[in-house]
């Protein structure tokens, strides 16, 4: 539909007065190069004629360019017949010499119009001013024939205007179209919920102008398309781009905004525009002008004058569909997957069982594309140089490297609090997350950041803004990610005789049982290596700060495999997360380091999950990321990595505890464990040696964070023993849910660890296991029934039954998804083997197929019980 304006503004500016003055000029510097112009505009008619020379320039001018042009009649040509008829005679038009006639005979006709003359003499055409001939008698002109009057009455030549006339108005606008509905669908962006035209770069779109009074005249009028973005725009800095309104090809130039005339409709007074975009302008909301320079003739002479016109916003971002942006992502199904999907998975757990959970990214959804560039815009780099910060916002790199800064609140009061620790009481628990755009939401509405978030909370949301611009983003999970924070490819833990990790923080690396980041795709021509294109790695986890800021990447998969970690944007941290060697040292009860007693070079960076393409299976990539291990090009990358950092002292200055007689192995029958059921641990360890070895035994059940830190201690056994020569001992270690139910962590983590210290010598051996656990299915959802309609409530059905050997209390759900977002109190306890159903109202945000809902269930006991369907709202 049209969208009516506000004002209408004539805009008078210095510029434009002095370009009135300079028109004269202008004007005469053309004619003297374009004397043909005068016959094929101006002379069309007296009144134009006299317009021009009044306010152009002076009639000697124009006498001298008439000098030079070429002689010919004014009147226009004709077709010469093919035989010259016998009767009547030709009739002869007397053309006098420059200086007009004394006498007042004859009657002169001007063309056009002309005055009929009094007598029927030979009709006599006076034509434009010639060179003087040599003999003073008129020059004889042979005419084509004409045809005779029928009655005596004189013939008057009625000469037709060469081009088209000047309008007697100025034009006016009324209205414009900026047909949403086909131009998005186009555009591949009619699943936003957004009230402004969203189109992308590199792409076109139409818009239907609606004028007033008439209809534009290439002539007298000129429109000129204005889009600026910014606080102070201008032209130099690409802030603002103005397109003239031309006739062609929109596309001729790709490197220029360009808008042409498609189609005209006289009899409504409207026309419809094309518009192209580049492909390497700024994304973000343009505020969009249409400014019309527009001529009428009248007694007074040609006059311009300037409007401006306001129009609505336009959004532009991002094009992964055309080849000629940065982001152009050809292969079809995985652009649908990691562009148009608002719904994905992430993994989480261990190496020996692996999770997933569901995602609900929303990018989509209202008001999700205004935070994402709220979020550009207040970044600090934009604070300090708005101008610098807006011009880069045409790169698909920075604008990654931004967010991932963005999403954490260190630094630029981002998005969300990053807590490890366990204590949630002034916030909500990571855990209880199902999507994304409520914690965007929520930090656009109080401009505060959101308590709290952990790697795969940061993951999500980063997926979700870098999809909203347009960026085909994937998060990713890698099993065992080491964090290494001195770069040198080596992440080492302490341990006193007894098998406990030491307290004293000698380096601050660690190892994740798991880490979610993200995947972006797009071209490095930054970096000068088309090799680097493709997927890049970024990571809004504030771990280590980047250039002072709490930032990573975007760095190539290919850099980060081949080791090349000197190019820059943090490829050696993340290097060092899926490649670095894990090294293990004894420290006596004063904190000296004794001994290296372990070195892992296969333990970390492995089962690199993402969801794969248009299913819910995993997708490893693995190989994307790192060289099959133990392999030369492994190694290698290995070494030239580790060039950059350098080893601690104690890697070199203390003695490394020769391979052992003794290894220890820990399984379970439990990986398939749920809470509420017991789990155990199955200790062997063997003695490889021909000797008795007499050792003392430690194990211990301990409840984890995923970030490889101590949460709770649950249970521990100590047994002395002696092995014979080429045997081994086994032991099992049980913890029955009275026992780690109230000691577990959000995370659901038990480890089991095994210490085994020699009796006559100092030497130590440990090893460790981990398994996730998982609720029992506790939760039934029933769809609802009848056409579901958005911007109305339907009633989700549930039915919550308590499994467990304790009672539940304080029984909350939140509800969300695209589009939906609800949470709600269910009761006060539910008791052992006990259920409690019901119904909650919901609100349908959002049309769309196979919508994802998720349900979480938290009471003071239990939390995180997650449960999931699907609904379509039409």
């Amino acid at each position: 539909m049209g969208h009516n304006v506000s004002r209408e503004e004539p805009e008078e500016d210095k510029d434009q007065k002095a370009a009135k003055i300079n028109k004269k000029a202008i004007t005469e510097a053309y004619l003297d190069d374009h004397p043909a112009y005068l016959s094929e505009y101006i002379l069309r008619n007296i009144t134009l004629l006299d317009i021009f020379v009044d306010k152009r320039v002076t009639r000697e001018k124009v006498e001298e360019w008439l000098v030079k042009k070429v002689p010919r009649p004014v009147c226009p040509p004709v077709e010469p017949p093919v035989e010259p008829p016998v009767e009547p005679e030709p009739t002869i038009l007397v053309c006098p010499p420059v200086e007009p006639p004394v006498e007042p005979e004859p009657t002169i006709l001007v063309c056009p119009p002309v005055e009929p003359p009094v007598e029927p003499e030979p009709t006599v055409v006076i034509c434009p001013p010639v060179e003087p001939p040599v003999e003073p008698e008129p020059t004889i002109l042979v005419c084509p024939p004409v045809e005779p009057p029928v009655e005596p009455e004189p013939t008057i030549l009625v000469c037709p205007p060469v081009g088209p006339v000047a309008p007697r108005t100025y034009l006016k606008y009324l209205s414009c179209d900026y047909m949403k509905k086909a131009n998005m669908t186009a555009q591949h962006t009619d699943v936003y919920d957004h009230k402004d035209l969203i189109v992308r770069r590199a792409g076109t779109f139409q818009l239907g102008l609606n004028f007033k009074n008439r209809l534009y005249d290439v002539i007298s009028d000129e429109i000129t398309l204005e889009f600026s973005i910014g606080d102070s725009p201008s032209e130099l800095a690409g802030t603002k781009r103005r397109c003239r309104l031309t006739s062609g090809d929109v596309t001729a130039d790709k490197k220029r905004l360009s808008c042409v005339v498609t189609s005209k409709d006289e009899a409504n007074n409207s026309m419809v525009v094309t518009v192209y975009v580049p492909c390497d302008v700024i994304v973000g909301k343009y505020r969009v002008a249409l400014r019309i320079v527009s001529g009428k003739a009248d007694n007074d002479g040609l006059v311009d004058k300037t409007y401006l016109y306001i129009m609505p916003d336009v959004i532009v971002i991002f094009n992964p569909f055309s080849v000629d942006d940065e982001v152009y992502m050809g292969d079809e199904e995985e652009r649908n997957e990691y562009v148009m999907s608002d719904q994905g998975l992430l993994w989480a757990g261990n190496t020996r069982r692996q999770s997933k959970f569901n995602w609900s990214f929303g990018q989509f959804d209202a008001g999700i594309l205004d935070i994402v560039f709220r979020l550009l815009n207040e970044h600090s780099g934009a604070k300090t140089n708005a101008a610098r910060s807006m011009r880069k916002r045409k790169s698909a790199v920075h604008c990654s490297r931004v967010l991932s800064a963005m999403v954490n609140i260190n630094d630029d009061n981002g998005v969300i609090y990053g807590r490890w620790d366990g204590d949630y009481k002034d916030g909500k628990s990571p855990g209880s997350w199902n999507g994304s755009a409520k914690i965007l939401k929520q930090w656009n509405k109080t401009n505060e950041g959101v308590k709290y978030g952990q790697c795969w909370v940061f993951a999500g949301v980063l997926n979700t803004v870098c999809r909203a611009l347009g960026i085909p983003a994937r998060p990713v999970t890698n099993f065992n990610s080491a964090h290494d924070t001195e770069y040198n490819m080596s992440i080492d833990k302490f341990y006193y005789e007894d098998g406990t990790e030491s307290t004293k923080n000698r380096s601050g690396d660690s190892i994740w049982n798991f880490h979610v980041w993200n995947d972006v795709w797009m071209r490095r021509s930054d970096l000068g290596n088309t090799d680097y294109d493709g997927w890049q790695s970024i990571d809004a986890t504030p771990q280590e700060p980047s250039s002072n800021i709490y930032q990573c990447g975007p760095a190539p998969l290919k850099a980060i495999k081949d080791g090349e970690v000197n190019i820059g944007y943090d490829t050696a941290f993340l290097f060092g997360e899926v490649n670095a060697d894990m090294c293990s040292f004894l420290v006596d009860k004063n904190e000296r380091i004794i001994k290296k007693i372990g070195q892992k070079t296969r333990h970390v960076g492995r089962l690199m999950s993402t969801k794969k393409p248009g299913s819910r299976a995993r997708l490893d990539v693995t190989d994307q990321y790192k060289y099959k291990e133990g392999t030369k090009e492994e190694r290698v990358a290995f070494a030239r990595a580790q060039l950059r950092g350098k080893l601690p002292h104690w890697h070199n200055d203390i003695m490394k505890q020769p391979e052992g007689d003794v290894i220890i192995d820990i399984s379970t029958n439990d990986r398939r464990a749920r809470t509420g059921q017991s789990v155990s641990f199955v200790v062997k360890v063997a003695n490889k040696s021909t000797l008795t070895k007499k050792c003392k035994i430690t194990t211990r059940i301990e409840s984890m964070l995923y970030s490889g830190k101590r949460f709770a201690g649950i249970k521990q056994n100590i047994n002395e023993v002696i092995i014979p020569a080429n045997g081994d001992e086994k032991m099992t270690i049980t913890a029955d849910f009275d026992e780690y139910g109230s000691l577990l962590s959000d995370d659901l983590l038990l480890r089991c660890i095994a210490s085994v210290r020699m009796a006559s010598t100092d030497e130590l051996y440990i090893d460790e296991d981990l398994i996730t656990l998982k609720h029992p299915r506790m939760v039934q959802l029933v769809n609802p029934s009848g056409r579901l309609v958005k911007g109305e409530r339907f009633e989700l059905k549930y039915k919550i039954t308590n499994p467990f050997t304790i009672k539940m209390k304080n029984i909350q759900m939140t509800v969300e998804g695209s589009g939906i977002d609800g949470t709600f109190k269910l009761g006060d306890a539910i008791e052992v083997g006990k259920s409690i159903e019901g119904s909650v109202h919901v609100l349908a945000g959002r049309r769309g197929n196979g919508l994802l809902v998720a349900v979480n269930v938290h009471s003071n006991e239990v939390t995180n019980i997650k449960r999931k369907t699907y609904i379509t709202i039409h």
